[in-house]
């Protein structure tokens, strides 16, 4: 855009909120999410989140049955939550979990493709950073049909479009919910491999260099800057927000008939 002096002026990225690397519980971490997606529904403001898991947890896509479990005997004794968003399940140990919350124009229907694709996209950037070459699936020549994947009980086990490889084994896979007008996707990137999915190898073991959290996840959101053209400012969780996920925890996460819904 030019000045009345004719200059190109710079254009300013909109800003979003940074939440820091957190540790949670299973019903916390994804209370907090939902908490968030309110949150933007209200502020319209983005957010921006990374965080672990204080203990080894499977997380359910919102449509798998309970029963189900009984196909992964690795993780049967692990703690379990069931997610908001879809897809298939989670083994939360040696990986980094991000969360991203953004508005979206009333009545959009369907999850914002755009944002699926280019948060991924800023994801491999990164990892690209690091030596780790990352492609999306559908570059890779193989095919997954749908109805493969949704046999397969870990999401790690299933291929869609977008979802990030490394030396043949997917690393990243992302899953959206959408409000009236604002739409939260949240992902876990695998570091590592774990005991409690052993069949499914990280970026740590498919790389020569080792990378912690905190080092891809300042990475990420350095291309996400660039992919989104939003300024990140470091933030906490608002005492509303708090307040918020301890409620929604209370009624939804943290309880037997949600998790058992299914």
């Amino acid at each position: 855009m030019k000045t009345r002096s004719g200059k190109v002026a710079a254009v300013i990225p909109k800003a979003g909120r940074l939440i820091s690397i957190a540790t949670g519980d299973a019903a916390e971490n994804m209370a907090i999410d939902q908490a968030l997606l309110e949150s933007v529904t209200r502020s319209g403001v983005p957010v921006l989140r990374f965080y672990q898991w204080s203990s080894p947890t499977l997380s359910l896509g919102y449509f798998q049955s309970v029963e189900t479990r009984a196909d992964h005997a690795e993780s049967a004794d692990i703690a379990c939550v069931r997610r908001a968003t879809g897809g298939g399940a989670i083994v939360h140990d040696r990986e980094l979990t991000y969360s991203i919350s953004i508005p979206v124009p009333a009545g959009q229907a369907g999850p914002r493709f755009d944002l699926y694709r280019q948060t991924h996209a800023a994801i491999a950037d990164s990892l690209a950073c690091i030596g780790a070459s990352a492609v999306p699936h559908r570059l890779t020549g193989s095919d997954s049909s749908e109805e493969a994947n949704s046999v397969k009980f870990l999401c790690f086990q299933r291929r869609t479009a977008e979802d990030l490889i490394v030396s043949g084994y997917k690393v990243l896979g992302s899953a959206q919910r959408k409000n009236r007008t604002a739409v939260l996707q949240h992902g876990s990137l695998l570091l590592q491999s774990s005991v409690y999915a052993p069949q499914l190898p990280g970026i740590n073991d498919l790389v020569s260099k080792q990378v912690v959290p905190e080092e891809i996840a300042s990475l990420i959101v350095q291309c996400l800057t660039v992919r989104l053209g939003l300024q990140w400012q470091t933030d906490g969780i608002s005492p509303q927000e708090r307040s918020d996920a301890e409620l929604i925890s209370a009624e939804r996460f943290g309880g037997l008939t949600w998790t058992n819904r299914r």
